[in-house]
């Protein structure tokens, strides 16, 4: 006899009703009663926090043919789904039925969905045929299937099913069951699916179609302000917003970790939110009990082994667990979303939510500590062979392999030496009690080369004499090699010796590391910068960069560094530009290392010394927070000066002063004296430019300038100290500044002349510029373009850099003076001028008065030309010139040729005249 099952009320379901072909249902099949509850949201997640903007983006995506909620127990889906059924139910047709694990039996599952549709849309008729057993078969489930989607196809108005808790069904014939309704059904029914996984359905024809919509747990999340409304619905709390802050930074906004967090702060003996974790008892018991129980034995063992790491990898999963199938687990964690999420686009690297990483290595605890060290080590040798190497010793020192410790870490404190991570190597040296130091020589020597060069010399001192105590009978002639280089290292940068006589290789140990070698010969050489030994300086930098090259870019940019800085200081800002050029140009478009510092300070400084203001500017703010880092007293003081200068000239003399301020505030605190009179000099400069005059002379009282220059520290000629001629210079600056250019005078030529005796271009320049500016306001104007000429004359032909200009006031004038009035002997090219034209067009004069008034070169002329115009000057013709100059016809045109063409004429008179009005000729 044909048995059927007819949908009945949401009341209940006892007795079917009967078609007319039909008898009663048989006893096989049975009448099962519906569960009211089933079939309409939980009343006890309605309220506590109302979530608006996603009950809106429900009302857009539930639009959709299917709208997926997928998150993790705990994350609010059921909440959401209930507070939107009452936001909708009044005006739509909507059928809800909540499933459990019970709902695997065919016939039960399709009573509960033929009743939720009824429930929803009382004109729905269907039925399933056939015994309890038989439904079971598949063709019989795909029969009831078709006929419930029939029946669906029967109704005239719109109807959204929505399906609570789908990851209770789990048989893949009742997951075919709806692949099939959502493919089949008619447009007007919406899907909207909640589950803690994402489920089985075939769902690529519908994303491309546009018809998925998707809510994930980062959906679903709690915001701080959320979390204040939780707090006071849940218990009646008031949260600050600092605590809701501090919630959900430590639940990762997940909605249960919230309601324990508050829950657990309001027990008797509760520590407060600073101890709240996923150890907690209640978080513990939770996760235990809903989420790690539930799952299989395999899955269990792949969570509490996987925990021991902060990330993961699928390979990094094979190492920890000595398997090959971990890239499957971990799609299936996601998938299952068991609290892991991916890290990146590729699904390659994943983690745990927060408290429940530090619930499963509560968990793991209990597996005791041998396991645990196994694992750590495990992780650590897999973290180091793919050269991450602060994960590494993270696991290698909660392991309990020492040896294994040891060797990690002096592989890496040596790696992080050469790429100039000194902060690393401190950080992690030290994190090792002093005696295991001491037994691990090469740890404790890149510990003592750390040491030497953030100049922290007592203890770089205190550690040499220890390891000397400790270790000394029993290091090896490598080691030894290396000691002697070290202690070498701490005398020259430390200068407690004043001999820099270990620049020959005899001096040098044949066995020691290179990268010491490179490193101290680049020491020297900037010892010897700093001594006014230039031309050795980059001598020596230079066979230091051979040494350090194939160590990496930082050794052999510092070298680089200091040989542009002996460049520079002779004059030669070509070469000192190419070399920073070549430098950044090899770490440019890497990470912001030290070597990158290194690098861009350098190139800052050079292009604000081409008046290319807003490339140093860009560098300069990129590099300043690194400083915190990893940096030199060089570097910090080049980047802070150089970003103050270009501040001050684009008018925002406030940041520039404040820039000033706090590097002086970490400059007075140490020994660094030369760096501590160049600031002091910007400081009297930028408040001489704001017209500052009170601002100025506090500045040099308080830096002792006045009572130094009352002792004549100044006044009389001395062996050439940077800093000594540095403070000098803002004296006298300040002095020009108030109308004494007579004492100015008097001290702007002895800091000349101490400049001008160990060649020191690079200041000389910048006192002679500011010695004319001081004749000239004095009433001497000879005098005045004479010293003009001779600073020029010392530009090699290039001009004054922007850094003269700002460090002389009044030196503009000067050149515009000295321009129009045709006093100076030396040419200034055109394109000079239009590089530069920004220092002048701000003046009394403009850049067309320059330009019409002294017409200049477009280039200087060469040696050659200038030969060849004088030889003009005599009258002599072409081939003259060629048989004089012993040169052939068509070169001595050439010559010609360029002659005119930086002079900017076309005739022999014209270029005669030009020249005379330009001295170059009589």
């Amino acid at each position: 006899m044909r048995n059927q099952l007819r949908g009945q009320s949401a009341a209940a379901y006892a007795e079917p009703a009967h078609t007319p072909s039909s008898s009663r249902i048989g006893s096989d099949l049975g009448s099962p009663h519906l569960i009211n509850s089933k079939l309409k949201p939980p009343l006890q997640t309605m309220l506590l926090v109302e979530r608006a903007s996603l009950i809106a983006s429900l009302d857009t995506l539930s639009q959709r043919r299917l709208t997926l909620l997928c998150a993790p127990i705990g994350s609010g889906k059921t909440t959401l789904l209930s507070q939107w059924h009452a936001h909708r139910a009044s005006t739509d047709a909507i059928a809800w039925l909540s499933l459990d694990e019970q709902d695997a039996d065919p016939a039960r599952l399709f009573s509960y969905l033929i009743g939720t549709v009824r429930s929803a849309a009382p004109a729905f008729d269907a039925w399933i045929v056939g015994r309890r057993e038989e439904l079971a078969e598949p063709a019989l489930i795909d029969s009831a299937t078709l006929s419930f989607i029939e029946r669906l196809n029967q109704l005239d108005a719109p109807l959204t099913i929505v399906i609570d808790d789908f990851q209770c069904l789990k048989a893949p014939l009742l997951v075919r069951a709806f692949d099939l309704m959502l493919r089949r059904s008619p447009g007007y029914v919406r899907w909207v699916i909640a589950g803690r996984c994402m489920p089985e359905l075939s769902l690529g024809s519908l994303r491309l179609e546009g018809q998925l919509g998707f809510l994930s747990a980062e959906d679903l999340k709690f915001d701080s302000p959320q979390i204040v409304e939780l707090a006071r619905g849940l218990c009646g709390r008031s949260l600050s917003m600092h605590e809701a802050d501090c919630i959900r930074d430590r639940t990762e906004g997940w909605i249960a970790g919230a309601k324990l967090a508050l829950l657990a702060c309001e027990q008797p003996c509760a520590d407060g939110l600073e101890s709240f974790a996923g150890s907690h008892v209640e978080v513990a018991r939770y996760l235990g009990e809903s989420v790690l129980q539930e799952q299989s034995p395999a899955v269990r063992e792949f969570l509490l082994v996987s925990s021991v790491v902060d990330r993961m990898t699928g390979e990094l999963c094979d190492a920890l667990l000595e398997t090959c199938e971990s890239q499957a687990m971990l799609e299936h964690l996601e998938r299952a979303q068991l609290f892991i999420q991916p890290l990146d686009s590729h699904r390659h690297w994943y983690r745990y939510h927060t408290l429940f990483l530090d619930f499963l290595r509560g968990s793991a605890r209990s597996d005791g500590a041998g396991r645990l060290a196994a694992l750590h080590e495990r992780a650590s040798r897999w973290f180091a062979e793919h050269h991450l190497y602060e994960e590494a010793l993270q696991h290698a020192f909660a392991s309990r392999n020492d040896a294994w410790r040891g060797e990690l870490l002096a592989h890496c404190t040596a790696q992080w030496l050469q790429s100039g991570e000194i902060p690393e190597v401190l950080r992690w040296s030290e994190r090792l009690s002093r005696s295991e130091m001491l037994k691990e020589v090469a740890v404790c020597r890149s510990y003592i080369a750390a040491l030497i060069l953030c100049r922290r010399f007592d203890e770089a001192a205190a550690t040499l004499r220890e390891l000397q105590e400790v270790r000394g009978d029993q290091l090896d002639p490598s080691e030894a090699g290396s000691m002697r280089l070290l202690q070498t290292m701490y005398a020259v940068l430390s200068d407690t010796e004043g001999t820099l006589d270990v620049e020959d290789s005899g001096g040098l140990p044949a066995s020691a590391d290179a990268f010491l070698t490179g490193t101290l010969l680049t020491l020297q050489a900037y010892m010897r910068l700093r001594h006014n030994q230039f031309d050795a300086a980059r001598r020596v930098a230079i066979r230091a960069r051979e040494i350090l090259r194939h160590a990496g870019n930082y050794g052999a940019g510092y070298a680089d560094v200091v040989a542009s800085l002996a460049d520079r200081a002779q004059g030669d800002m070509r070469a000192a530009t190419n070399r920073c050029e070549e430098m950044y140009a090899a770490v440019g478009s890497g990470r912001r290392n030290p070597a990158w510092m290194n690098a861009a300070t350098a190139l800052a400084y050079i292009r604000y010394e081409e008046n290319r203001l807003a490339e140093a500017e860009a560098l300069c703010v990129e590099v300043l927070p690194l400083l915190s880092v990893a940096s030199t007293i060089e570097n910090c003081t080049a980047a802070y000066v150089t970003l103050a200068r270009t501040k001050a000239i684009a008018g925002q003399t406030e940041e520039a002063r404040r820039l000033l301020d706090y590097l002086h505030s970490v400059l007075e605190g140490g020994t660094h004296h030369r760096f501590l009179a160049q600031v002091i000099g910007e400081e009297i400069l930028l408040a001489l430019r704001s017209g500052q005059l009170e601002r100025a002379r506090s500045v040099a009282t308080e830096a002792g300038l006045i009572a130094m220059a009352g002792r004549q520290e100044w006044n009389q000629p001395r062996p050439y100290d940077e800093a000594w001629e540095r403070y000098g210079a803002a004296y006298a600056t300040w002095l020009i500044a108030t109308g004494r250019q007579a004492e100015a005078t008097t001290i702007l030529r002895v800091l000349r002349d101490a400049a001008r005796s160990v060649q020191y271009v690079y200041r000389e320049t910048r006192l002679e510029a500011l010695l004319a500016c001081c004749l000239w306001q004095d009433g001497q104007p000879a005098a005045a373009f004479d010293a003009l000429d001779r600073a020029l004359s010392l530009t090699r032909g290039h001009g004054f850099t922007r850094g003269v200009f700002d460090e002389t006031p009044a030196l503009t004038q000067l050149v515009r003076m000295s321009i129009e009035q045709r006093r100076l002997r030396c040419v200034l090219p055109a394109h000079y001028l239009r590089k530069f034209d920004n220092v002048f067009v701000d003046k009394p004069a403009s850049r067309a008065e320059i330009s019409v008034r002294s017409p200049l070169p477009l280039e200087p002329l060469t040696d050659r030309e200038v030969d060849i115009l004088k030889l003009l000057a005599q009258g002599l013709s072409n081939q003259q010139i060629s048989d004089h100059s012993r040169i052939t016809l068509s070169t001595a045109k050439w010559h010609l040729k360029n002659v005119f063409t930086k002079l900017d004429v076309n005739t022999r008179t014209g270029a005669l005249v030009r020249a005379r009005e330009l001295r170059l000729i009589d």
